[in-house]
Order: C-alpha cells, then structure tokens, then sequence
C-alpha cells in the first residue's frame, strides 16, 4: 500500500473486526449502497475504481468485517479539507492536520444489528489520536441524519461561520436522470490541544479548550 494508514492491525470487534480494505471487490459491495434510495447516486465502475485509489494515496478506506470475511459498512477518510468545502472554514485551516471523512455507510443487510458505523467512527477517533491529527470533520444533510446523530454522540458538533451554520448546496443527477438539489452542513471534532484551540479561537467550535486525556495522549 502507499500510505502509512493501511499498515494499522486489525481490530477485533464484537461482531467480526475491522481493517483496512485492501480489496476493490469489498469496497464495490459497500460503495454500492450509494446507488441506492435515499442517494440514488449513479456510480460507475470508473467512479468507484478513482475514490478507491483515492483512499490508497491519501488517506484509508475502513471496512468492518463479519468473522467470516463478509464486509457489512465503511469508513473512508482523507487527510485533507477538501478545496469545494475551504470557503466555510476559517482561511488559515491550513496549518491543522485534518481528517475528512469523506463516506460511512452499513449495507442493507447489516442495518440497526451490528453498530457497524459508530464501531467504524470510535476506530477513526482513535487514529486520529495516534497519528497526531488536529480535527476530524463530516458533511452531512442539513435537514438531519443517522450519521449526524450517532457523531453527536461521538463528540462531534457543529462547524460554525462568523456566528452562524453555513450551509452548502450540492446538486447532482439521480440513476433515473432526475436533479437532485440537497443542502449540506458540517460537523466537526477536535483532536488535539493545538486544535481544540484553533477552533475555538476562530469561532469554528463553540466549546472551549479544556485540557483532557485525549489531548496527553498526542503531546
């Protein structure tokens, strides 16, 4: 592999472990899901083949695995804020080490049985910890999601702009050729003292710096 990311061990979990996906026909069955209602992403083969590769140069694409090797969800993260999401971060993010998560889905059958998502996010919290990262973010629907609640739950919160939420909006065709129009928030968790500090300083989070563990753990 080309980055240090997928050297990680596997992780036992209850329901099977968790590891790097270091096949594309594993990361296939997942992707997939997004062809599926509510999404109704038109993936092609050429689309899926380029975020894999993606992930193998700059960042990590997590599978959680049943013990038999089935694949049920996944995380996939970047080691960067995205240049189409810059302009709703304060200008000098530059200097922070960022983890982007940039898709988390479960598979149908798997769904509301197995902690498959939050399992795949405690695991990316934990990395970011030991690979000296600054803050972790999501995008997500403005209207609400799972995957809002359950990163709420995780210590995730808010991305804030000059006092206020900002909101992007994103539009795409659907497998059935139709326009799709969403809006589209953040969510954000920091990591590390530096930061924690950054973003409260320049009004990104709202929480402000309070030395615990998490932070010892990556000085």
């Amino acid at each position: 592999m080309s980055n240090q990311l997928y050297d990680m061990k596997l992780i036992p979990m209850p329901y099977g472990y968790i590891k790097p996906i270091d096949k594309f026909e594993d990361f296939e069955k997942v992707i997939d899901v997004f062809k599926e209602p509510p999404f109704s992403e038109p993936l092609s083969l050429k689309d899926k083949l380029e975020e894999y590769n993606g992930y193998l140069k700059n960042g990590l694409a997590l599978g959680y695995y049943t013990a038999s090797g089935e694949i049920m969800g996944y995380a996939g993260i970047m080691q960067e804020v995205e240049d189409i999401h810059k302009p709703f971060f304060n200008p000098n993010i530059g200097i922070l080490n960022p983890f982007y998560i940039y898709g988390l889905a479960t598979r149908s059958g798997y769904r509301g049985k197995y902690m498959v998502c939050s399992s795949l996010v405690k695991v990316i919290n934990d990395l970011a910890i030991t690979n000296k990262i600054d803050f972790i973010y999501l995008r997500i629907s403005a209207a609400g999601s799972k995957s809002e609640h359950l990163c709420l739950r995780l210590g995730y919160d808010n991305l804030y702009q000059n006092g206020s939420i900002p909101v992007q909006s994103c539009s795409f065709v659907r497998i059935d050729g139709k326009m799709e129009t969403d809006e589209r928030r953040f969510l954000i968790k920091p990591i590390s003292q530096k930061g924690h500090i950054f973003l409260f300083e320049t009004g990104s989070i709202k929480q402000p710096y309070d030395k615990i563990a998490v932070y010892e753990k990556n000085e």
